[in-house]
């Protein structure tokens, strides 16, 4: 498999459009954390919030988009997982700096990012297999981003001792590690047993 053969077919489709548009709002939500820390003014917290909830519907939003209207490429079930990454990143950097998102959960997310990726592009160039995502990652995706939405709104709420951010944390590695598994389980199969 070449990068051209992602190519083939139709390229400019509302749901490649959604993804390129998800990843070039991203930095918008740092736009306005900034400016909320530098005015005080909760106005850009309200929207941080309103662009990442955005940015999260639009990630749901472009596969049933191709679907309803029959535009599913190559191209674009390769683009969205990427956009996904990129969204990610933009966002745990931001809230590092802005809301005190941990680094050592950012060194995580990109180690898992890093290697589902080499094992995504291996298995696509040597072996033409595009691995679609698992229950379980899907599942992560989803954490993720409530726990970036926590992060964001910053409350300070409080169970057992354990702030809201904290536990959106903990579920989070929690999910990371079920969906790891999941995902090389799926990968290893392809691998070795050629099965699609």
């Amino acid at each position: 498999m070449r990068i051209k053969d992602l190519l083939e077919g139709r390229v400019a489709t509302w749901s490649n459009l959604i993804s390129v548009v998800r990843v070039l709002m991203a930095p918008a939500i740092a736009v306005a954390l900034y400016y909320e820390r530098m005015t005080g003014d909760i106005w850009y917290c309200k929207v941080a919030v309103a662009l990442y909830l955005v940015v999260a519907v639009s990630d749901f939003i472009d596969g049933m988009v191709a679907r309803l209207l029959h535009q599913v490429s190559r191209l674009g079930q390769f683009l969205d997982p990427v956009a996904d990454k990129c969204v990610i990143v933009i966002v745990t950097v931001t809230l590092y700096y802005f809301r005190q998102f941990p680094l050592w959960m950012i060194v995580l997310i990109l180690i898992r990012d890093i290697t589902h990726i080499i094992a995504g592009f291996y298995l696509f160039y040597a072996h033409d297999i595009q691995v679609r995502p698992s229950i379980a990652g899907k599942c992560m995706v989803v954490i993720m981003g409530l726990c970036g939405l926590i992060f964001i709104v910053n409350p300070l709420h409080t169970f057992a001792g354990y702030t809201l951010q904290q536990i959106s944390l903990l579920l989070v590695v929690l999910f990371m590690v079920v969906s790891s598994i999941s995902n090389w389980r799926i990968y290893s199969k392809f691998y070795f047993t050629g099965k699609r």
